[in-house]
């Protein structure tokens, strides 16, 4: 990755983290058992701040990166960088997707979608395997939810088809 892709990246990286650290706190708390340090925020400002920091590592690499010898460095071009970049665009579509099929299909289904197609887009294309990834994300899917809803007294959605 070229010093360039590193700052266009960190810069949009960087807005959609404050944009994610500014609708957690819009999120409802839950007094399901009482007074906690953790709630229903926790996790998504965790989130945010790692993103965050993600971000400002990649803007300051693109700033201190040497300078390419490639010819054309000075230009740019937006298929390229979408091209080098695919696996970041991918995995910001399959967010909002899976946000987006919360409400609908609930924390189980819509986890388990979404860590299928976010295990694909990380895998190698040498290894991939289908089998593999909906192992994994059923199996964590399912380990998640009873964590969060047997152990930790927290209410996932349930998804408006099942209510």
């Amino acid at each position: 990755m070229n010093k360039r892709n590193d700052l266009i990246t960190g810069i949009v990286l960087a807005v959609f983290a404050l944009w994610y650290l500014w609708q957690s706190f819009s999120i409802r708390v839950f007094a399901a058992m009482g007074k906690s340090v953790v709630n229903s925020t926790t996790m998504p400002k965790i989130w945010a701040v790692c993103m965050l920091l993600l971000a400002g590592a990649l803007i300051l690499r693109g700033l201190r990166a040497p300078k390419s010898t490639k010819d054309g460095q000075g230009s740019f071009s937006l298929g390229e960088w979408c091209k080098a970049n695919s696996e970041v665009l991918l995995t910001f579509v399959a967010l909002f997707a899976y946000a987006a099929m919360m409400v609908p299909l609930g924390f189980i289904i819509s986890s388990i979608v979404y860590i299928f197609f976010q295990t694909l887009i990380l895998m190698d294309k040498e290894h991939r395997s289908y089998v593999k990834a909906a192992v994994i994300a059923v199996v964590c899917s399912v380990a998640t939810y009873a964590v969060f809803v047997y152990w930790l007294a927290v209410l996932l959605p349930v998804g408006k088809i099942f209510e």
